[in-house]
């Protein structure tokens, strides 16, 4: 009994000691029930939407004004011309477009048998159909009370983007960035993290080589293999699930590149800050896996979260380089479409690696 109380406190006392690792550890729960509890929501909130209205009458515009005022859609354009639809989808970013046929009054008095068209942007597929149903829901109810709507409106729904509703379509550049932050990231802040806890690092320092020099070398071993892994993924997204290709693909792999760049300089911002791999391994994963999978789209709309939580995921790479990855591969964006996702991911590398040199150059690792 008397062994087991001394080897009792002494993990605790190595426990305390470390309390950075103490309090990540409190912090985890906190974070992850915050986090999930926020993003975990089925409703959509405020998703852009556009009108392409050929009828102009009264019934059309009650059901634009009842989507418009409703909390699921907020109306951000208003076409005169079929051939701005897809040019809309890919600049403007809506998710829906509504179309009314020319005699959508006279069929709906005279035959109740009007239709309207609904483009959803399936890109992301969780958000396409919650988004048909809620504003299948939304014409519905617009017109029950009106005397000329008898029988429900007939809603015509096409899938853009994704017409056979494939999963692939959602998980592929997820699945990307995730891979790119456990090889680069994690391995890296662990790695270099490694290298201090077993005091091996002075021993490298002592050699002519510049310390930016010897992370260098320590890290592009991890971003070929992420490299690597990228193209796996990417073969079999289009190889095996049938995943499109419609951008350049010069500039898919430019947009991989900047990504990675971006997970090295916080893999090496966080090991310079950490003296232990398992504070490394829980700070790389509180501040950037778990938001990449959660805050920045993959899994959950962003719209459904609160307003904080929407200004705080524009500061995640992962959410900009998942963004820019589908218009390439799914709606075969260019360059000039995705000026601000590869702006913002050059700002966000940039202040990074600024970041890690300047606290690399000001502290002996």
């Amino acid at each position: 009994m008397r062994s087991f109380r001394a080897i009792l406190l002494k993990e605790l006392r190595h426990l305390f000691r470390d309390y950075k690792t103490v309090i990540l550890i409190l912090l985890m729960p906190v974070v992850l029930v915050l986090l999930f509890g926020y993003t975990i929501k089925n409703e959509i909130n405020n998703a852009d939407f556009a009108v392409l209205d050929y009828s102009n009458s009264p019934s059309s515009r009650k059901i634009i004004n009842s989507m418009s005022s409703s909390d699921y859609f907020s109306l951000t354009s208003v076409l005169e011309d079929p051939h701005q639809i897809e040019k809309t989808f890919q600049s403007e970013n809506i998710r829906l477009l509504m179309v009314f046929p020319e005699h959508f009054e006279d069929d709906l008095i005279r035959s109740h048998k009007a239709s309207i068209q609904l483009i959803v942007d399936a890109s992301d597929l969780n958000v396409a159909a919650s988004l048909a149903n809620f504003a299948k829901q939304v014409i519905n109810t617009s017109l029950q009370e009106d005397a000329h709507s008898v029988a429900p409106i007939d809603i015509r729904v096409k899938m853009q983007y994704n017409p056979q509703l494939e999963s692939a379509y959602m998980f592929i550049p997820g699945n990307i960035a995730l891979i790119m932050i456990i090889v680069t990231s994690l391995m890296t802040s662990i790695t270099l993290s490694k290298e201090r806890e077993r005091g091996t690092w002075r021993m490298l320092s002592i050699t002519p080589s510049k310390q930016l020099v010897l992370v260098v070398g320590k890290i592009v071993p991890y971003m070929c293999i992420s490299l690597f892994c990228t193209a796996i993924i990417i073969f079999l997204g289009i190889v095996v699930f049938k995943m499109p290709m419609n951008g350049n693909i010069a500039l898919l792999i430019l947009l991989c590149f900047l990504f990675m760049l971006t997970a090295c300089s916080l893999g090496v911002l966080i090991s310079v800050f950490t003296s232990t791999q398992q504070v490394a391994m829980l700070l790389c994963m509180l501040g950037f896996f778990l938001p990449t999978l959660l805050l920045s789209g993959f899994l959950f709309p962003i719209e459904n979260m609160p307003i904080v939580l929407q200004i705080f995921s524009n500061f995640i790479p992962a959410k900009w380089f998942i963004t820019a990855l589908r218009d390439i591969m799914i709606k075969g964006a260019g360059l000039e479409l995705l000026w601000l996702p590869v702006t913002i991911l050059v700002s966000l590398t940039i202040v990074l690696m600024t970041l890690s040199v300047w606290k690399l150059s000001k502290k002996n690792l």
